[in-house]
């Protein structure tokens, strides 16, 4: 089943998210929410389906470096919500302190 918002910290569709092991350098865009299976200890209970961003560090992210499995392309794939943090927090962040 295809959600907009993910029960994992609130993800949307449409969010600039960064993965928690690579840090901000990992920048992609959140297109869809996956709801994989349903795990009573809710592990891996959903997946983003995630276009890496042009000219980042990690632009072909999907083509090495996770199995084929969840790769569409060099840089479109899935990766489990869990990893997964909203980049824009860090920005607003910086703009209120500049308050």
């Amino acid at each position: 089943m295809h959600k907009k918002t993910s029960t994992i910290r609130g993800l949307k569709v449409g969010d600039l998210v960064y993965h928690l092991l690579y840090g901000r350098e990992w920048v992609g865009v959140l297109l869809e929410i996956i709801d994989v299976y349903n795990d009573p200890d809710g592990k891996h209970s959903e997946m983003g389906l995630v276009k890496m961003q042009p000219g980042t560090k990690f632009q072909d992210f999907f083509k090495d470096m996770v199995s084929k499995s969840n790769r569409l392309t060099d840089s479109l794939g899935l990766v489990s919500t869990d990893w997964l943090f909203p980049l824009k927090e860090q920005t607003e962040r910086k703009d209120n302190e500049g308050l």
